[in-house]
């Protein structure tokens, strides 16, 4: 029997935990080591923030979940790996060390937004990296709801999860002006010359215009200097004051990561590994998601998106049950079958040719788009939880919805 070590609990590590689990039937041990209790899928987080997210319906508990797929959870953080004697180092809730054995380790730690070394962008900005950070915005954000009076809120970013988040937060601010909430005023500010700038140009246009019809301020070709308790500074030496600002710009591996266990790195702190997820200096161990750099045959990287962690998820779980059976490990193939954004709760734009001649053609729009952006979201769920589940949670928040007293 082989102990397999998976570290993370985002998309990829639970979609690989509960797959590698069914596929061996406890031949083999799995064991994913995360120091949360729950699992959240990460392009969800906007909403938590907004305070929308359905933490009953949507969210995972590990140990339970664990318990009835055949894994075990192991509540902590790495720290290093220890490769001569196949040792992880973790440290626990409690802050004492540990350490795990491993057979075959798996780091999939995810990544977490870049602010470029920003003056006072660490300190008075909130990240949504994680689910804690989510859950404190919305603290804030309730906080200022119910204080009434006009306020203001900042977002460096438009890529993804800025877009969503500020679409998210007018919906928010518009449904709640009957119980006289404040007023939210949002500036989305973005360092290039559109919104969503690795998106095909008529996707950007369309986000662009929605987001221009619900009220946010956008701000294009705006760069941020410096963030203060109170506002930000941009470039050209403009103020934008804001009660609350989020920093959703970039993408990076954490840094405490870079230089762990003596494993090979790129700038943005990403394990460098081969195209069959092994890293680069030791083939017990495998990395993927968006703490790895995955080549590809054409040269190129594998994109930071939850689509290519799921299949990254799916592929290691076929490769590493072969070679655990004595067969050779394959080489990782993504092939990117575009994006979808959510513009508010009944409305997306998806584009599914981005790389394509056909990519400006192949992008699409509203209520339609939306229910295909969460039936993205179903199929990881279903691939967690299982199709009886997932159609159980459906009808279950379908009725939950129709008794919500705000409509929300």
């Amino acid at each position: 029997m082989s102990r397999i070590v998976i570290v993370g609990g985002g998309a990829a590590g639970i979609e690989l935990s509960t797959l590698l689990a069914k596929a061996n039937h406890k031949k083999h041990e799995i064991i994913l080591v995360e120091p949360e209790t729950d699992h959240y899928w990460k392009p969800r987080l906007h909403e938590i923030a907004a305070g929308t997210f359905d933490r009953e319906l949507d969210s995972v508990c590990y140990f339970t979940h664990g318990a009835i797929n055949g894994y075990q959870h192991y509540q902590a953080a790495m720290t290093d790996i220890n490769r001569e004697d196949k040792m992880l180092v973790v440290r626990r809730n409690d802050g004492t060390q540990a350490m795990v054995k491993y057979d075959y380790l798996v780091v999939a730690v995810g990544a977490v937004s870049n602010d470029f070394n920003t003056t006072g962008a660490r300190d008075n900005c909130i990240f949504l990296d994680s689910a804690s950070q989510a859950r404190h915005a919305w603290n804030k954000i309730s906080q200022l709801l119910r204080e009434g009076n006009d306020r203001t809120v900042n977002i460096v970013g438009a890529g993804a999860t800025g877009v969503e988040l500020a679409a998210e937060l007018a919906r928010v601010s518009h449904k709640l002006q009957r119980y006289n909430a404040a007023k939210l005023t949002i500036n989305l500010i973005e360092a290039a010359d559109r919104v969503l700038p690795n998106s095909p140009q008529k996707m950007s246009s369309k986000v662009l215009k929605e987001l221009q019809r619900t009220n946010i301020n956008v701000l294009l070709n705006t760069r941020i200097s410096e963030v203060s308790d109170h506002g930000m500074v941009t470039a050209d030496n403009q103020p934008l004051d804001a009660d609350i600002q989020f920093w959703a710009a970039g993408v990076k591996a954490p840094d405490w990561l870079n230089g762990v266990g003596g494993l090979e790195y790129n700038r943005m702190n990403q394990i460098l590994v081969n195209a069959n997820l092994t890293t680069t200096v030791d083939d017990s161990i495998f990395s993927l998601g968006d703490c790895a750099s995955i080549p590809q045959a054409d040269g190129s990287f594998v994109p930071p998106k939850a689509q290519a962690a799921n299949r990254a998820a799916v592929h290691l779980t076929k490769s590493l049950t072969n070679l655990l059976r004595g067969k050779e490990l394959t080489d990782f193939e993504f092939k990117d079958g575009g994006m979808v954004v959510a513009v508010g709760h009944h409305f997306a734009v998806g584009s599914f040719a981005p790389h394509s001649k056909m990519a400006d053609k192949l992008v699409f729009k509203g209520r339609l788009i939306r229910r295909l952006y969460d039936t993205i979201f179903r199929l990881h769920q279903r691939t967690v939880e299982g199709l009886f589940t997932v159609s159980r949670l459906i009808i279950t928040k379908r009725l939950k919805a129709l008794f919500q007293p705000n409509g929300m």
